[in-house]
């Protein structure tokens, strides 16, 4: 009994400082950077027109930085390419997979051709104004460099909802200093 709660304790402190170093090690190049109440995205139309109380925000934004030697040529001829595959893999990475496979299984997926459920539709996608994300985000507006989604509730609840969010996508590549930057705000 002894060694089993000794080999337990090890492989909980041993896991806890791996999943640690994981975290660290994927999250250590994202830069943080305070908005402030000049950015765009507070005087959009969107915002005004979902938070029309001027209720108290949460709000970041995240830039990670990727060397052009890093990304495939092809994706770096063609901005807007680029945005739509950096989309992608925030929706199709392994950080959205919980959510996604739990929205699935509370959530019938739909066969509307607008809304995307597998990796393979979310990597693929153009994501055009009016794209479902699983059913909980929407693309509501987009630009050659960055993409407006809304989430915080069912898309189909077009109203005010009691949580909203405005997530704005970005990604522009600065051929002076040899990098892709890519933003989550």
């Amino acid at each position: 009994m002894y060694l089993r709660r000794k080999v337990l304790a090890g492989t909980t402190i041993s896991g806890s400082i791996g999943l640690a170093l994981g975290i660290y090690l994927t999250t250590a190049d994202i830069h943080a950077i305070p908005l402030t109440s000049t950015d765009p995205i507070f005087t959009s139309k969107y915002y005004k027109s979902y938070n029309p109380n001027s209720n108290p925000t949460i709000h970041d934004l995240h830039i990670i930085r990727v060397p052009l030697n890093q990304i495939d040529p092809a994706l770096l001829e063609d901005q807007k390419r680029l945005l739509e595959r950096y989309c992608g893999g925030i929706w199709a990475g392994a950080g959205f997979a919980p959510q996604r496979v739990l929205r699935k299984w509370l959530d019938k997926p739909n066969t509307n051709a607008t809304q995307l459920w597998s990796s393979s539709e979310l990597l693929r996608s153009d994501y055009k104004v009016g794209t479902d994300i699983v059913s909980e985000f929407e693309v509501i507006d987009r630009s050659s460099t960055s993409i407006l989604i809304r989430g915080g509730d069912k898309t189909c609840n077009r109203g005010l909802r009691p949580l909203d969010a405005l997530i704005e996508v970005a990604a522009r590549v600065d051929k002076e200093n040899h990098v892709a930057e890519f933003g989550f705000k």
